[in-house]
């Protein structure tokens, strides 16, 4: 900040003549030093509030996303407990009645149960109400074969939590919590389930009093995307998710768990966090607005803003006094080294009795001569230097101290069409959003460290296209003291596209454009590791292709090429962007689902089924056609490795051409 300043005194007192007529048209010197003084203020102080901003903005942000990372954890723990909880409850119950009878839950005294449930209801194999506890009139004798979750338990028969649903008799939004029961030889013999009210239940009580500031609130949606609560949700059967036009929230219905920064339903940015319920098959999101997040940040900032204008208040009048007082006996001193700046005189000719500005004059005309020797030979290094920097072939750059690009050679203004001076923030805005946050960063950390930089990033030319580039600076120093930097610029984008074309074919099939057996095991390696750390689900599915062969030896290996083509178009019609498809060689292939549970990874093997049974090729008049016989198989508690998921989906596979092919069959 001295160095600025003595800089600015200086290119004032050298370009202000102190004439009669200038003092009458212009600004006093004294009044440009006070503007000078206030504008260096305003910047400074600018500049402060802008880096508090920015770093206030980063904390603030970081700070949230901690909070809200705790948070969402918080509030998945809590219902995943309840909903265990209440599961656990029903296996206990379930396990005193082999045999449903009306009347048996009210014989056992299980008013316990009234803490977790609004009701429990007795169901048979056939999927009747034979008993309902506390009694509701026209409960008993229900036939419920209609509802989904009835189908599901009698299909699957393990524990289960309903989509919502409005009760028959009650007429109120609900969902039901289901545990098989099983006869003293083990058939399934019905089911217990629990009845929990959406508006009344304790488990979304919670949520009305759960609070994340004014406006951060809570939303729970099932995975087939429907909600379950939200503070604005009126008391009907509860609405789709669609309503609440989150893209985030439509990522997470698919497994996605994780924090995001986006817009909410009602148009406002907001921190948002969505966790799994794997349990019950929900879906849990939490929402903080942004304005509440900088809203304290934003009152401090203004508090210093203002105690900043007070001080420049105070600053100015003193200011004023000190420049008037010193620039008295410089008049005449600052008339000289105008007329010497241009050229009208030699050196400073100022008789007074006054010792230090007779020592000031002194000193300055011996360093005016040194300053013209010196000008001159600055000016033969420095030609001499730029031609040798616009010889080379190669990008060549100078910088100032500030990072400024002072000079450019010829090469780099053909590769990037820039032309000097050109400042940070100007050719920053060219580089390429992932890379320019490191890239600025190490930017300046050379200018203030005076480190050398060797970085590669993408830049964006004027045509838009992006350019991969490998920069390479070295700091400058003259006497021991930093000067800017000079650095070299090579064009490696055809080196690093040839360097991503290997790695995907490695990892890739030529023909069809799936991933390779290698590209597969890889993938498949890193989901077991995911389910062995956290018990990330994943199916996978194996199947080659039936009656593939007469294709090949009749139609010809144009016609099999074509027809692998469309199966793999059919994978990639029926998947998800996260998950992974393969040709493992001829014609098998495989399809990876990275957290997909088993009833949902049969629901795509099947559509993947009809799919390629429907597709067809035409070839001389004569329709070709394929089927697949597909194996399911997800990891499984006692995996030791990914090939005993391989094994059982390869089984399954054998099981379904045994069977008479063109079926689906999990393991």
């Amino acid at each position: 900040m001295k160095t600025t300043a003595t800089r600015v005194v200086a290119n004032l007192t050298i370009v202000e003549p102190l004439t009669a007529a200038l003092r009458r048209h212009l600004l006093s010197l004294r009044g440009r030093l006070l503007l000078g003084v206030a504008a260096v203020w305003g910047l400074l102080c600018v500049m402060l509030l802008a880096f508090g901003w920015q770093s206030g903005s980063l904390l603030v942000e970081e700070s949230n996303r901690v909070h809200l990372r705790y948070e969402a954890e918080l509030v998945r723990n809590a219902i995943t407990q309840k909903i265990e909880q209440r599961l656990e409850a029903l296996e206990r119950l379930a396990k005193q009645f082999p045999r449903a009878t009306s009347g048996a839950l009210a014989e056992g005294g299980h008013d316990e149960m009234l803490t977790l449930f609004e009701g429990l209801a007795l169901v048979d194999a056939e999927n009747v109400v034979v008993d309902n506890w506390p009694t509701i009139a026209g409960r008993n004798g229900l036939d419920i074969s209609h509802r989904a979750y009835a189908r599901f338990m009698r299909h699957v028969q393990r524990p289960h939590v309903s989509d919502p649903f409005i009760g028959i008799v009650s007429g109120k939004p609900m969902v039901m919590m289901l545990v098989p029961r099983r006869d003293a030889q083990g058939r399934y013999a019905g089911f217990l389930g629990g009845l929990v009210e959406i508006e009344r239940s304790e488990l979304f009580e919670d949520f009305k009093r759960l609070r994340l500031g004014d406006d951060g609130h809570v939303v729970v949606a099932t995975a087939s995307g429907r909600l379950l609560y939200h503070p604005g949700q009126r008391d009907d059967l509860p609405g789709s998710v669609d309503a609440l036009n989150d893209p985030g929230l439509d990522l997470a219905l698919l497994g996605w768990e994780g924090e995001t920064l986006g817009e909410t339903g009602q148009e406002r940015e907001a921190l948002k966090a969505y966790r799994q319920i794997w349990p019950a098959d929900w879906v849990v999101g939490i929402y903080l607005p942004m304005e509440q997040a900088y809203a304290p940040l934003a009152s401090v900032m203004q508090r210093i803003t203002q105690r900043a204008w007070w001080a420049l208040g105070l600053l100015l009048p003193l200011m004023g006094a000190l420049i008037w007082l010193t620039l008295r006996p410089l008049t005449r001193l600052a008339q000289q080294i105008k007329e010497l700046s241009l050229g009208r005189r030699r050196e400073l000719v100022i008789p007074t009795r006054m010792t230090e500005l007779r020592r000031v004059v002194d000193v300055f005309n011996e360093l005016e001569q040194q300053r013209l020797q010196s000008l001159g030979d600055l000016e033969q290094r420095e030609a001499f230097l730029r031609g040798i920097l616009d010889a080379s072939p190669q990008g060549m750059f100078v910088t100032d101290t500030r990072g400024r690009l002072t000079f450019v050679n010829e090469a780099l203004k053909a590769l990037l069409n820039i032309a000097p001076p050109i400042r940070l923030a100007a050719w920053a805005r060219r580089i390429h959003d992932e890379d320019r946050t490191p890239m600025v960063e190490a930017w300046r950390a050379s200018l203030l460290e005076h480190q050398d930089v060797v970085r590669q990033f993408r830049y964006i030319d004027e045509h838009g296209e992006t350019l991969w580039l490998d920069v390479h600076t070295n700091a400058i120093h003259v006497d021991g003291e930093f000067i800017g930097l000079v650095g070299a610029v090579r064009d490696i984008t055809q080196r690093q596209h040839e360097d991503a074309l290997r790695r995907w074919e490695a990892e890739h099939d030529p023909l069809t454009g799936l991933l390779n057996r290698r590209g597969f095991e890889r993938r498949l390696e890193e989901a077991f590791a995911a389910w062995e750390k956290a018990d990330t689900p994943s199916a996978l599915m194996l199947f080659d292709l039936d009656h593939f062969k007469p294709i090949n030896d009749e139609g010809g290996h144009a016609l099999g090429d074509s027809m692998l083509r469309q199966v793999a178009d059919a994978m990639g019609a029926v998947t998800r962007s996260s998950d992974h498809a393969a040709r493992q060689g001829g014609d098998e292939f495989a399809m990876l689902l990275p957290g997909c549970e088993w009833p949902r990874a049969m629901r795509i093997a099947e559509a993947l089924r009809a799919r390629i049974e429907a597709n067809g090729l035409e070839q001389h008049g004569r329709t070709w056609r394929v089927t697949v016989s597909i194996g399911v198989s997800t990891f499984q508690h006692g995996d030791q490795a990914v090939e005993d998921a391989l094994r059982r989906a390869d089984a399954a596979s054998y099981r379904a051409k045994s069977q008479g092919r063109n079926a689906v069959i999990s393991a």
